[in-house]
């Protein structure tokens, strides 16, 4: 089984191949994701494989997720991240994963 460090640098991996479906099937059946909307406190929260998972293979060809620094918590692995959306400004991010069992449980996305 992958810690959460393999885990997540083969979803990036994936995403930055734009393999999304296959980065998509790293996510665990019952997994959430919260993403903070910048300047606001609201939080988009999606729930749920298929849905979480669907975000990512939407965002389309030419998503891209670049990591300029990280740190591995034990089973959670938290990065500072770009963000690139063909089309819009590049964004930078702070994800934090938790993994369990070689899949991610829960990512919260948070502009800085």
């Amino acid at each position: 089984v992958m810690g959460a460090t393999e885990t997540v640098d083969l979803f990036l991996e994936l995403i930055n191949d734009d393999r999304r479906e296959k980065a998509a099937e790293l996510f665990a059946e019952h997994a959430v994701m919260g993403i903070s909307v910048p300047g606001s406190d609201e939080r988009t929260n999606l729930r749920g494989r298929d849905t979480v998972g669907g975000w990512f293979v939407r965002a389309g060809d030419g998503f891209r997720m670049f990591t300029n620094d990280s740190r591995n918590m034990g089973a959670s692995y938290i990065a500072d991240l770009t963000v690139i959306r063909p089309g819009a400004q590049p964004m930078h991010v702070e994800a934090n994963f938790r993994v369990e069992n070689g899949e991610i449980v829960s990512l919260f996305l948070q502009p800085n």
